[in-house]
């Protein structure tokens, strides 16, 4: 057993081969020659190295002691009595790409295909020191990341007793010790990660163009927590002192990103909470992050705008197309930008870089990141808890309020962040029926001001300047649809969302407690929608045809009303499973559900430029609707289409007509999209049902009491929506996109 354990390379006559210990002056272990002159990975074991042994050339397998000098007679090092197992380093690629990926220039190619590189440091000429770990030698890997603690934040434990250092927090001002000023404590960065961030530059280097996407992401999507001013100063302070860098010729451009890249990196390793003070403006905090001050999180957040742009548009957009010049491929661009962005985050996570541009930037990134993967995969679940991981960490859980170190602005972006990811949270687990990773009893979820950008941007701590346009119930006079007010309606919709999950997912709880909270969250979440201002409702009869709202708003009224019939639908739904109660009640949920989505189909045109958006809602509400509809209008063709009052049964022309409408549109759906998946299993669902009503086979009624198949989709008559418990409805909530 223990013998799986050695290493390969040292498990066969282990008695006979030995390590050879000679070091270059590099302080790396020497290479035989066909491994140096090959440049491949050299297992440094004597007599032969695994490499050349496999490869049978082991008369050829010798170690030079000075293999850059003239050529000679090369002869094999001297035995060594201190020896010790090298791990062999195994690359695995964890996440692969179609065979679509892009081109990248030398410098790109370099750092995308390198694993992490290793700090620099000096390395002793010791055997067991010097001993490589994939990359890494042993002293590295005992390194303790740069300080980035809770204090280099602002971020204080107050709302608990039980921190480890609570008692000295409480008392060390009182014995005359003054409180950490929290600085990183500076780390060497070595040429590798200069190089890496060279690569990562190439993709600025048209920077106009780049500047046309990010221009065109706000002409049609608002944001959430990177906002169109905060993004224009960026912007302008790269133009203004890096431009010549960025349109340098290709004969200097290496050496420009190269420079440019180096001084990035020092800005990176300074704090930012030594330019936050209360009355600090948004301005004043996104000119200390650009310019000179440039960072590795903006770079990052630029970088992840684009990418969010090629995933929302499609390939026929006029910016990626023009007259005069080939069409830019938009898949390779989204691959390219993604891959940034997460090298940029990656920067930021070797070097223990926490700070409030960082969670930013982690955000938009993890959207980016699971849009572009199956919905329900493993890979988005660990990325979305890793994000849920750094709000915990650094507090966000906590009352989020102004003090001496954090200004309005900034208290005012982390509300809306937690609130978009704790609702984001709710939804995931209703989908993929996993418990919630947030928690009301140990979240103070706060509600974000109603104010707009631009009083955002523009006050201090003053909220006398931004409260006097706010009515009793917080929202704003105006009928404005700000970001916030999205962010207001996170909160109560997270919290209904959660009392939902509670009673399906709590298996202690009794069947009149089920009924009686079922009722009661019913009862809440209609007088909450029907409390909602009026210019938060689409209209009746043409709710799409209001031409003073922006696509973007339509989109977010559109995910309010669904929510509405999406509420009912998932507490119908555990009524019906854990009480037995009547399905009748479910089919005229779904009707109004089913026909919402329909209006949303018929007119896909307004939201052409939200593609992630609206395959969301398509896989969200209306397979799920479609399916119950679906379901029982092949129960009534079948079963009792002759017990049934005429009044109580679906119109068959106009069921197969509107289901027939919507599977045309679920065909739409491109097999990249990260629904697709989920989308494709309702279509052939639907159209398998479509098919058996509209080509009747006679069931006798002893077969109704059997479990009957349809192709490869078996339920029972008798428990018809059984089926819809076998389906993933898994997805990333509308907050992580728009």
């Amino acid at each position: 057993m223990t013998g799986n354990l050695f290493p390969s390379r040292l498990r066969d006559s282990h008695q006979n081969r030995r390590l050879n210990t000679n070091f270059r002056r590099n302080g790396k272990l020497q290479s035989c020659e066909p491994c140096r002159k090959g440049k491949l990975r050299c297992d440094h074991m004597m007599p032969t190295c695994g490499r050349c042994q496999r490869r049978n050339r082991a008369d050829q397998c010798v170690y030079h002691p000075a293999p850059l000098t003239k050529a000679g007679q090369l002869p094999t090092p001297q035995a060594s009595d201190s020896s010790s197992p090298v791990v062999e380093n195994r690359s695995v690629n964890t996440d692969t790409t179609s065979a679509s990926t892009p081109t990248f220039s030398r410098v790109e190619l370099h750092a995308v295909q390198q694993t992490r590189s290793s700090r620099a440091s000096s390395l002793p000429a010791q055997p067991w020191s010097s001993i490589q770990y994939g990359q890494q030698t042993v002293e590295e890997l005992r390194k303790p990341v740069p300080r980035a603690h809770i204090q280099a934040l602002g971020y204080h434990p107050s709302g608990t007793s039980m921190h480890h250092a609570s008692i000295l927090a409480e008392n060390e001002l009182s014995v005359g010790i003054a409180p950490s000023n929290g600085e990183i404590a500076h780390s060497m960065v070595s040429q590798a990660d200069i190089e890496r961030g060279a690569a990562c530059l190439t993709l600025l280097r048209n920077f106009p163009l780049c500047l046309r996407y990010i221009d065109k992401w706000f002409s049609f999507a608002k944001g959430l927590i990177v906002i169109e001013p905060m993004t224009k100063i960026f912007t302008a302070g790269i133009s203004q002192t890096w431009g010549k860098w960025l349109n340098s010729s290709e004969a200097h451009a290496t050496s420009d990103l190269t420079y440019m890249s180096k001084r990035i990196w020092d800005n990176t390793l300074k704090p930012m909470t030594s330019s936050l003070r209360q009355d600090t403006t948004a301005t004043e905090f996104c000119l200390a992050a650009t310019g000179e001050n440039l960072r590795w999180e903006v770079v990052g957040l630029l970088v992840t705008l684009m990418a969010l742009v090629c995933a929302s548009l499609t390939d026929g957009d006029p910016i990626f197309c023009s007259h005069d010049d080939v069409p830019i491929d938009r898949e390779a661009t989204l691959i390219r930008a993604q891959n940034a962005s997460q090298m940029c985050l990656d920067f930021c996570d070797d070097f223990g870089i926490l700070s409030d541009l960082y969670l930013w930037l982690l955000y938009e990134n993890t959207s980016i990141y699971c849009a572009l993967r199956t919905k329900g995969s493993y890979q988005n679940w660990k990325k979305t808890g890793t994000l849920i991981t750094a709000l915990v960490f650094c507090n966000l859980h906590e009352e989020i309020k102004v003090d001496e170190k954090t200004p309005l602005f900034i208290s005012e972006l982390r509300k809306r962040l937690f609130a978009a990811v704790y609702q984001s949270d709710k939804y995931s687990a209703i989908y993929s029926g996993r418990p919630p990773r947030l928690t009301r009893k140990f979240c103070r979820l706060q509600v974000p001001l109603d104010i707009s950008d631009a009083q955002l941007m523009s006050v201090g701590s003053d909220h006398e300047k931004i409260v006097r346009g706010i009515d009793e119930n917080g929202w704003n006079t105006r009928g404005a649809i700000n970001l916030s007010t999205f962010q207001r309606l996170f909160v109560s919709d997270a919290l209904l969302a959660e009392e939902i999950v509670e009673i399906s997912m709590d298996i202690e709880m009794q069947p009149d407690e089920i009924d009686r909270r079922a009722a009661d969250i019913k009862a809440r979440a209609i007088a909450r929608f029907e409390n909602l201002p009026d210019f938060l409702k689409l209209k009746d009869d043409r709710p799409f045809q209001d031409a003073r709202r922006s696509p973007i708003e339509l989109m977010f009224l559109a995910y309010i009303r669904m929510d509405a019939h999406y509420h009912q639908y998932l507490l119908q739904r555990i009524l019906i499973k854990k009480l037995g109660a009547d399905a009748s009640k479910l089919i005229e949920i779904a009707i109004p559900m089913f026909k919402f989505v329909l209006q949303l189909v018929n007119n896909k045109h307004i939201f052409r430029d939200f593609q992630i958006d609206f395959a969301s809602l398509l896989n969200q509400n209306g397979v799920p609707s479609a399916a119950v509809i679906a379901l029982e209008l092949l129960h009534q063709e079948q079963n009792y289409r002759a017990t049934r009052a005429p009044a109580s049964m679906l119109p068959r022309s106009q069921t197969i007509q509107d289901l027939s409408v919507f599977v045309a549109c679920l065909e739409t759906i491109p097999q990249n999209s990260c629904a697709y998946i989920s989308c494709e299993r309702g279509l052939r669902f639907l159209k398998k049902i479509l098919d058996t009503v509209l080509n009747p086979i006679h069931i006798n009624n002893a077969d109704l009491n059997m479990d009957t198949t349809l192709g490869e989709f078996s339920f029972n008559f008798n428990d018809p929506l059984c089926w819809l418990d076998t389906v993933e409805w898994e997805q990333d909530m509308w907050p992580n996109f728009n």
